[in-house]
């Protein structure tokens, strides 16, 4: 009986991949990010010749304020990054399903109004997505999320006697919240002026279910949706942050339900500020009449984020 539940899992887990995952790699104009290539591996247990796929993750780098007069290093790997003074302001950005590294802004920093002197945006292409090798896939999103993180953090923060003085933003979209929230969970007690930084997060039991019943597919993805990976739990996810969040939630979100939305923010265990768009959908662009309401989040979150513990 074994491997028929075994079968009947794995062909879960495949239906679940392509009801929720949109991976592209066809090649995208990422100017004026600067492509980088980190290793997943520790250099004592890599090999010249490996091809392990999912040993490296692609990334695009925004470099905002001082950092931009910096010496640029484009197709590169953190080690052409150690001779670069690492930034004031460190954002790692996870995008949705469908997103791309390679179209990111440098959102939430302001170029025209930075709010530290310098500051650079890290944007991951997760396993399958543009030239990132591996398959696209929900069970090992998280797990990739956080190593590409570690890696990133290790190499691009200021430490001094005090411990890290780089103020570390997780910010993910839509899908991208989730990896952005299991990495606030489980990486974020080294870094203690970390600030989670999300827009539309989805609980994907309810957000699926929602979807199917529009097609009377309810049943059926009910038995699949029985297999999401915990560490794509949003609600579970939310009760283990406890980092400050600002939860940016759009009015009109009729794929990720307001009502979905405010349930994981009632299950957040750290300080948070919900920040409604008015009149946006799910995908729309922020517009002026938002200004006001980024900058006030963005004034709390700095505020929070330099609490004495």
């Amino acid at each position: 009986m074994r491997p028929i539940r075994n079968w009947s899992r794995r062909i879960r887990f495949g239906l679940l991949n392509r009801f929720v995952l949109r991976p592209t790699t066809e090649p995208i104009d990422y100017r004026p990010q600067v492509r980088c290539r980190v290793s997943l591996l520790d250099h004592a247990n890599s090999n010249a010749n490996d091809s392990v796929s999912n040993e490296w993750i692609e990334c695009f780098v925004h470099r905002v304020g001082d950092a931009s007069t910096s010496k640029v290093v484009d197709n590169s790997n953190l080690d052409d990054w150690r001779d670069i003074l690492p930034p004031n302001d460190l954002v790692l950005k996870f995008p949705g399903t469908g997103g791309r590294a390679e179209r990111s802004t440098p959102f939430p920093m302001q170029p025209n109004q930075p709010i530290s002197p310098s500051a650079e945006v890290w944007t991951w292409n997760p396993p399958g997505y543009g030239g990132s090798p591996g398959h696209a896939t929900l069970k090992n999103l998280s797990g990739a999320a956080a190593a590409w993180s570690q890696k990133v953090l290790n190499a691009r923060t200021q430490t001094t006697a005090d411990g890290c003085s780089t103020r570390i933003w997780l910010c993910g979209n839509s899908l991208g919240c989730l990896p952005a929230m299991h990495v606030a969970a489980s990486l974020m007690n080294a870094y203690p002026s970390a600030i989670l930084w999300i827009r539309n997060p989805p609980d994907l039991r309810r957000v699926i279910l929602n979807i199917s019943a529009r097609y009377r597919a309810t049943t059926a993805m009910q038995h699949v949706s029985a297999v999401l990976p915990k560490n794509v739990d949003a609600i579970d996810l939310a009760g283990r942050c406890k980092v400050p969040a600002v939860f940016l939630m759009s009015e009109k979100d009729s794929l990720v339900l307001p009502e979905y939305q405010m349930a994981i923010h009632a299950a957040y265990a750290g300080q948070k500020l919900v920040v409604e768009l008015s009149g946006l959908s799910h995908d729309d662009v922020l517009e002026e009449e938002h200004r006001p309401a980024i900058n006030n989040a963005l004034d709390w979150a700095i505020r929070q984020s330099q609490r004495p513990a």
